[in-house]
């Protein structure tokens, strides 16, 4: 037992691993930051590219990517008023017009 969960250790802590979950947090920021988009057609447009890899790294890279959407959907709704899911609607109510006051960063 010791043996097995040192070897599960050793892949998750290795380069190619940890790349894949930079690479997955930073387009999860990305697309949810997007208008509309969310974790499950981040997931979607990723599926092409997740076929030819290490399964892995690429459940690192889904996992980094929908680790950060449900943060960073509320960014447009603080900024732009415009919900990006349903779970950032009342985000809007109280995020947006402190923006609007130049309070962004607090809210």
């Amino acid at each position: 037992m010791p043996e097995t969960a040192l070897s599960a250790l050793v892949q998750l802590t290795s380069f190619e691993t940890m790349l894949a979950l930079v690479a997955g947090v930073v387009i999860g920021l990305v697309v949810g930051i997007l208008p509309g988009l969310g974790g499950t057609a981040g997931l979607a447009l990723l599926l092409p590219l997740v076929f030819g890899m290490d399964p892995d790294a690429a459940l690192a890279l889904m996992i980094g990517l929908v680790a950060v959407t449900t943060t960073s959907d509320t960014f447009p709704s603080v900024l732009m008023g415009i919900p990006g899911t349903s779970g950032s609607q009342a985000t809007v109510l109280d995020g947006f017009p402190m923006s609007k006051k130049g309070e962004g960063t607090r809210a």
